[in-house]
């Protein structure tokens, strides 16, 4: 214990020279992640030394501290986003939202950043928020609310016919008020694995022989719809018109397609 305590104290003492600690993050990061995650008695200290690139850091690296410092008056949790490499974060559709409303998010590059997460859970009273995920608490303001349960109702017939279509590959299909470029995105439940882990888990499971039992208990998506896209609203016609022509159909798949590739870039660069 007074090992721990004094590696601790030294590294707190690193850490007040940015461009020592750089280097020392560079060497230790995987050591201190996992402590992290598995030593909960100095979970919280650990918190302190964990540094991220983020949407606000540019080339640096930013503490929890720095940016809880930061944060929206709004804003209640810390929002985060995996992905094999920054290029591949800052690329999900997910982040549109976030963006918009000039929140920070930071990226989480490693399998291992996932599972630091989930054992750290919050920072400073704040929520640690996957954005990818599904039901975000973000700020909505009643005109948006009242826009989003009229295309909720106006979209019913899309949403219900492109679960239908997208059998065995999303588990429902909702308008959301996430994404403001984009036609789509896949998001994970609540406790759903990102691209990211999946990945991760499935090369372990091929290494174990275990592959079979993997895919038979990977999450499915859930697809969210922007109901402001010129493409959602050309996929109603569609379905009005003709839902089951194959052209629809088509269109349809193209749809999720395009979504699902966001998502799989966030795993593979």
């Amino acid at each position: 214990k007074n090992l721990v305590k004094k590696a601790i104290e030294m590294f707190n003492e690193i850490a007040e020279n940015a461009e020592d600690y750089t280097k020392f993050w560079e060497q230790f990061s995987k050591n201190l992640k996992l402590g992290v995650h598995e030593d909960s008695q100095n979970r919280n200290k650990l918190a302190e030394l964990m540094r991220y690139k983020s949407s606000k850091s540019g080339e640096d690296h930013t503490s929890l501290k720095d940016y809880v410092s930061r944060m929206k008056e709004d804003q209640k949790d810390i929002y985060y986003v995996t992905g094999d490499g920054r290029a591949a974060a800052e690329r999900s559709p997910v982040l549109e939202r976030p963006k918009a409303l000039d929140y920070e998010v930071l990226f989480l590059t490693e399998p291992l950043d996932e599972l630091m997460i989930q054992s750290l859970d919050s920072y400073d009273g704040k929520s640690l928020t996957d954005a990818a995920k599904g039901d975000l608490d973000l700020p909505v303001d009643e005109e948006t609310k009242a826009k989003k349960e009229e295309a909720t109702k106006d979209l019913e017939e899309v949403c219900d016919w492109l679960k239908s279509a997208l059998t065995g590959k999303v588990t429902k299909v909702e308008v959301s008020t996430r994404l403001t470029d984009s036609p789509a995105a896949l998001v994970q439940g609540a406790y759903g694995m990102s691209p990211t882990m999946q990945r991760y888990m499935k090369a372990q499971a091929v290494a174990s022989g275990q592959e079979d039992m993997l895919n038979a208990n990977m999450n499915q998506a859930t697809m969210e719809l922007n109901p402001d896209h010129p493409i959602t609203r050309q996929l109603r016609t569609m379905v009005e018109s003709s839902p089951d022509a194959d052209a629809t159909k088509n269109f349809g798949s193209l749809i999720y397609d395009t979504a699902a590739l966001a998502e799989i870039g966030r795993a593979h660069v």
